[in-house]
């Protein structure tokens, strides 16, 4: 899926969501950030293979330990969702 489809996909939006409440992906903001070509990881936000002609974003500094790797879009989504639940618990 392209990335400008994955950013308008209501139905991703919410699968990012759910993952974080249930605690497959953290919510933070990580300090460095791998990018390149896919690897056939799977995407910690959709479950699909990162192919070799999309971006692929690693991060390694996780919480859990485990690294996650992520399409860009994907990446995208799951950083706003990230953001707007530490703003929502700023002081």
């Amino acid at each position: 899926m392209p990335t400008e489809s994955q950013l308008r996909d209501p139905a991703l939006r919410a699968r990012i969501r759910q993952r974080i409440d249930e605690g497959g992906l953290p919510v933070t903001v990580p300090k460095k950030i791998n990018a390149g070509y896919g690897t056939g990881s799977r995407c910690a936000a959709c479950d699909q293979p990162i192919t070799r002609s999309q971006v692929e974003y690693d991060i390694d500094e996780v919480p859990s330990g485990a690294p996650l790797h992520l399409h860009l879009g994907c990446h995208v989504l799951w950083q706003i969702e990230c953001v707007e639940r530490l703003r929502a618990t700023a002081p």
